[in-house]
């Protein structure tokens, strides 16, 4: 119900009224009028339905009584009365007329406001709750259902055990009210069938017109609520009434949130079997529950197979002290790779994430676990993929390195040959000539050797120098480079330690440095540049591949990183060698890559290009 649809008239007959009940009803968006005039007040009632009327008045007077009565004859409002008196004859004089509430103003209307609202609530929610009254027609049942209604309850009246007995049967009772001393069926009949048919938990309160303790906890015993005493007593009555009544909206709320606990929690055990990462729970490192996705991962066929294994029991013995560590620590929320083992021992590579969470006041720990093994397959395919495209590129290489030393060795050879047939050859002719040979021959065999370097898979880790690394990036595609008349400008600062692997790195920046030579190649500028440096930047190493080749488009900027992705032609590049180069920097060597489009001066003349950014962690 909108708070609009109650109606509350407010008779106010304060000397110093301020209109403060009015307001601040109204503002509550309640639909509330004011009638201060008493025959104006009898004629709205009459001819309005009202219901709930505020009498606000400075004392408790006859006047104030009579004005109450009327209304009660001529209509069911119910009415709240508001007075400054504190006398407790007062009080009572006023409850005998059935008041919904009888307050005192001490300096306190907005807290009287709040109480007010809130009652009004109870009232419209009483309206969904039925109570059954087992009782014989008398005085006590008419005060009993009088003040029920006023209340707004919906009420069931029965006179006879035999009439509760079929009336039980109904499911939406809230609350049953009986009288112990039923001439027709014993009480302890209907409190068993009452607590079996509609609910354990159901308030059923006793009516007794004497107090017998032995009497009372054998009834107690049988599953009664409380008790009510005859005559009955108005303020105790209610009160009781309501506090049972809140236990029941307790109940039902409980009730109804335990209903939607468990829905969310047979939706979010069908969202953890529907994801492909495992998910495992963990009670002080003890496996205590986990999802389809990771029994099939660890290749168990039922989950009590794996509840109760130390978290341990699932991870590769092999793995450092230091992962071990990490996957035993709690309230830590991490994600790391480690080689995990399956059930028949098979180890595999997985990514996993640790979360910590309380539950039931414990803390679980939750890890899910992503089977690395397709991607790594994949990945080494891709690698082997990018690592043809380098051998198809050191081809080309080799061929641009060989043309000039391989020409002056069959020069040199055919001069000799020439001269001596002449018989004019020089001893200083033939040795100068010969030394040639010896130093092309020496430049060839470098050359293969340092291109066995590059295609040797070495994966023993070391502290290498980036500078060395660049430089023998650049003597591999010397030949390229300078066919393409390029100037290659070089910067290093002395004194920088990586640790990794040299051969990663350096197939990383060859990709790089031949990604920003096939941007310059076609360019028709003057200079062509690719500008190398190598720094320190906040205990990271950075090394800076810049060209001049007007820059990457932007809309295709963020792209170049993706596998396959390239801007050349089918028969010119695969789209590898730049994720593969990604993939090295961030997964191998912890680092990053960054791309930009840049606007850079260079001997007083204004550039634009593509500036590549590897950052890398300094071993020192």
């Amino acid at each position: 119900m909108v708070n609009n649809d109650f109606t509350i008239l407010l008779h106010d007959t304060c000397s110093h009224s301020t209109k403060l009940i009015y307001n601040e009803m109204h503002k509550a968006g309640y639909n509330i009028k004011q009638e201060d005039d008493t025959l104006n007040l009898y004629e709205y009632v009459t001819n309005n339905h009202v219901d709930l009327l505020i009498i606000n008045s400075d004392e408790s007077s006859e006047e104030e009584i009579q004005i109450i009565e009327h209304v009660k004859s001529i209509s069911i409002t119910n009415i709240i009365f508001l007075t400054n008196d504190i006398e407790i004859s007062s009080r009572k004089q006023f409850i005998k007329c059935g008041l919904l509430g009888y307050k005192i103003k001490l300096n306190n209307i907005l807290t009287i406001i709040h109480e007010i609202t809130t009652l009004i609530q109870k009232l419209v929610n009483n309206k969904n709750h039925k109570i059954l009254l087992i009782k014989k027609d008398n005085d006590t049942r008419s005060i009993i259902l009088k003040l029920l209604k006023q209340r707004c309850y919906e009420v069931e009246v029965v006179s006879t055990g035999t009439a509760g007995w079929k009336a039980i049967d109904d499911y939406n009772i809230s609350m049953i009210i009986l009288d112990i001393n039923l001439n027709d069926i014993n009480s302890h009949d209907l409190v068993s069938k009452a607590r079996s048919k509609i609910s354990k938990t159901l308030p059923i309160l006793a009516l007794t017109n004497k107090y017998d303790p032995l009497q009372l906890q054998d009834y107690i015993q049988n599953g009664l609520s409380d008790f009510i005493k005859i005559p009955v007593i108005h303020e105790e009555f209610n009160l009781k009434i309501e506090l049972w009544m809140n236990y029941v909206m307790q109940s039902k709320l409980l009730q109804k949130q335990q209903a939607q606990l468990e829905q969310s929690l047979d939706g979010f055990k069908a969202l953890t079997n529907a994801t492909i990462e495992g998910l495992v729970m963990f009670d002080n490192n003890i496996c205590m529950d986990t999802n389809d996705a990771a029994l099939h991962i660890f290749e168990y066929e039922e989950k009590n197979k794996l509840i109760g294994k130390n978290i341990l029991d699932i991870v590769s013995s092999n793995i450092t002290l230091f992962d071990k560590e990490e996957l035993l620590k709690n309230n830590v929320n991490h994600e790391f790779e480690i080689i995990m083992r399956k059930k028949n021992g098979l180890e595999f590579p997985a990514q996993i994430k640790e979360t910590n969470i309380i539950i039931n006041s414990k803390d679980i720990k939750i890890i899910a676990v992503l089977d690395l093994s397709e991607i790594k397959r994949k990945e080494k395919m891709l690698s082997q993929q990018s690592k043809m495209a380098a051998m198809g590129e050191m081809i080309g290489n080799i061929a641009h390195q060989w043309r000039q030393p391989l020409s002056s060795i069959s020069i040199g050879a055919s001069s000799i040959k020439v001269n001596h047939e002449l018989n004019i050859l020089e001893d200083n002719e033939l040795y100068q000539s010969l030394d040639d040979i010896v130093e092309n021959t020496e430049f060839l065999s470098n050359t293969i050797s340092d291109f066995q370097s590059f295609l040797k898979n070495d994966a023993i880790k070391t502290n290498y120098e980036p500078e060395k690394i660049v430089k023998k990036v650049l003597k591999l595609v010397d030949g390229n480079i300078k066919s393409a008349k390029i100037d290659v400008i070089q910067s290093h600062k002395e004194d920088i330690l990586l640790y990794g692997l040299e051969n990663e790195l350096t197939q990383s920046l060859l990709n790089i440095v031949n990604n920003a030579r096939d941007a310059l190649k076609d360019q028709n500028i003057n200079p062509k540049l690719i500008l190398i440096d190598t720094y320190l930047e906040k205990n990271n190493v950075i090394i800076s591949i810049q060209d001049n080749a007007g820059g990457i488009p932007n809309d295709i900027i963020n792209n170049i990183f993706e596998p396959y992705f390239t801007t050349k032609h089918k028969s010119q590049g695969t789209g590898l060698g730049l994720y593969m180069t990604h993939q090295m920097i961030h997964d191998h060597m912890n680092g990053k890559i960054e791309i930009v489009n840049n606007d850079f001066t260079y001997e007083n003349d204004d550039y634009t290009g593509a500036l590549f950014k590897v950052i890398l962690p300094n071993s020192k």
